[in-house]
């Protein structure tokens, strides 16, 4: 068969659901296999028309993210990756797997068996390198196919890579004669069996479940644990059973431990300056600066399936002891040690009333926060505090937030509360952009669920926007878009007055870099894809708003609820 489909084969046989595809002109052998498939009556791999490359790579970063199944991306030669290295860049960081083949040639027109792929090879398509060297820092692994007689075990052992701990993109340049040329595809399909066995060492469990005992003032911070949804149950289980207080550091991009639990505290760098016991489940930054953590004689155990972080130029962090296998089987492992041993028995009343002590902390931040919302729910513009608290009595339990903000992120985490696992996803790495992609891929893996967009106005600006919401129309992934629009990237403002706080912006106030204006209209983009748009300047009616975007999403029409906010800047 010819290579485009031995390649759609070997994705059918690989189990993908979707080949995510910002098309180019290398890409008609895979079209015509797709068609063949779709004539026959084969379903899988669905294609998925993607009108920017960076839709496509954040699509499957965030199906793959919700499902833990890595899929598929196609992009146009060397253009295409280049446009997309940002979103690939933070799938390398966010640890997704995926197989992203890009279009090259290695002929030029030079070889007479196969058609000429065109003068616009040698006019503007090629890097010396081809796109695998040219993406090289920004993906796990990345090569490119050298002759159409490897081309089938190239795509096979790229997806095993994509998924060898720790998981991540990889990225294959494919020729185009590789597609058009014969190839031998064996018959027999039967998946490598890979049985990638973990050993967890038992006196370091028996190490942990000593310090976790003896521990007076523990804490747990975390990020990104909840990665994997089975990890959240085994983590409420330990730290209900110690009455260990949880906190999530700089940047959470999952629900790694229900928000509403009474052990669940806003960050505060006292609470890790005060503990004799830090447990560190999967967070890149439990706190900054690295030398302004616990006290020297603290000890600090690391929950995680990966040390010490080797995408990162730097970890300096002071470890006493690592954990290293997934985490919910060390989890399970310590418990069962924990609730056998006689120390846990006899401490019980002291973990109850510890327990007592959090839950009434807890209880009394969560009823300040409200508190200070309510104070605020008249103000115009709209103060970003009761945005949130509208917003919190507004979206459905069974929703899924995509959250994409800077100054906002840590108040929408704090007081839109999300309990269940894959319900709460934000973008880990620098770089804003990202969110609208892995809304709808998201809402591709959980059709019948709300998909709420939580997002800046400054970051709304990063993201393809015409090409999501287009994409949201053509598909039927209908979204709904909340923009938290202050007018300005008030970060940016915010670091300005931070470094002069007596300069001439201040005495001026012209801040370079904050504004963006004149302000646009953002509900027209909704109407632009048939769906439903508004914007809101009275705090009254940001409720109203979201009960007709959940209407219109029913129906199946994208929602964009623009949001006029203060310039508030939370604590």
């Amino acid at each position: 068969m010819h290579g485009g489909k031995a390649l759609v084969k070997v994705f059918e046989r690989a189990g993908i659901d979707y080949i995510f595809c910002s098309p180019g002109t290398e890409w008609p052998p895979v079209w015509e296999a797709l068609a063949g498939l779709k004539e026959r009556g084969v379903d899988r791999p669905k294609y998925i028309n993607c009108r920017h490359e960076a839709l496509a790579v954040a699509m499957a970063s965030g199906y793959t993210k919700v499902t833990g199944r890595p899929q598929a991306v196609l992009l146009h030669a060397t253009a295409g990756p280049l446009n997309a290295a940002m979103f690939l860049r933070a799938a390398y960081q966010e640890r997704v797997p995926m197989v992203i083949c890009c279009g090259e040639t290695a002929g030029f027109g030079e070889e007479s068996r196969l058609p000429d792929p065109g003068n616009q090879w040698i006019h503007d398509l090629t890097d010396i390198g081809g796109p695998a060297e040219l993406l090289r820092r920004c993906v796990k692994w990345s090569d490119r196919v050298t002759s159409s007689t490897i081309l089938v075990q190239s795509l096979e052992r790229a997806m095993q890579i994509a998924v060898e701990p720790p998981a991540g993109p990889v990225l294959l340049g494919v020729p185009f004669e590789c597609m058009l040329d014969e190839v031998s595809l064996p018959e027999d399909n039967r998946p490598n069996r890979v049985a990638r066995p973990f050993a967890i060492d038992e006196p370091a469990i028996q190490e942990a479940v000593g310090m976790l005992l003896r521990a007076q003032r523990p804490v747990l911070v975390t990020e990104h644990v909840g990665r994997d949804a089975s990890v959240v149950g085994p983590l409420v289980e330990l730290c209900e059973s110690l009455a260990i207080p949880v906190m999530e550091s700089f940047r959470p991009a999952f629900l790694n431990f229900p928000r509403s639990h009474p052990l669940y505290l806003p960050y505060d760098p006292r609470r890790i300056e005060s503990a004799d016991l830090v447990l560190i489940a999967d967070a890149v930054t439990p706190w900054y600066p690295v030398s302004k953590g616990p006290k020297a004689d603290v000890k600090v155990v690391f929950l995680g399936d990966e040390y010490p972080y080797s995408r990162l130029p730097f970890w300096g962090y002071k470890v006493d002891l690592a954990l290293i296998a997934p985490p919910a089987a060390t989890l399970a492992r310590l418990l069962s040690c924990i609730k056998a041993s006689e120390g846990f028995v006899g401490n019980r009343p002291a973990y109850e009333e510890r327990s007592r002590r959090i839950r009434e902390e807890h209880d009394k931040q969560v009823a300040a926060m409200q508190r200070e919302a309510v104070e605020h729910k008249n103000d115009a513009p709209v103060d970003p505090r009761w945005l949130c608290q509208a917003l919190n009595e507004s979206i459905p339990a069974n929703a899924v937030i995509v959250e994409e903000t800077t100054v906002h992120r840590t108040l929408i985490q704090n007081m839109i509360p999300r309990t269940e696992p894959m319900s709460y996803i934000a973008r880990v790495t620098g770089g804003l952009g990202v969110s609208l992609g892995y809304a709808l891929g998201a809402k591709l893996a959980m059709k019948e669920r709300p998909v709420f967009v939580l997002i800046g106005d400054g970051g709304f600006h990063y993201n393809p926007v015409p090409s999501c919401l287009g994409l949201a129309q053509e598909y039927e992934l209908p979204i709904i878009v909340v923009v938290f629009n202050n007018q300005r990237y008030l970060s940016m403002e915010r670091g300005l007055l931070k470094y002069y706080p007596d300069g001439v912006s201040k005495k001026t106030g012209v801040h370079f870099g904050g504004p963006i204006l004149p302000n646009p209209d953002y509900r027209l983009y909704a109407d632009i894809y048939g769906g439903y748009g508004v914007r809101v300047t009275d705090p009254k009616d940001i409720q109203p708003a979201i009960a007709q975007a959940l209407e219109h999403v029913a129906r199946g029409r994208l929602a964009l609820v623009d949001v006029v906010l203060s310039d508030y800047i939370p604590r």
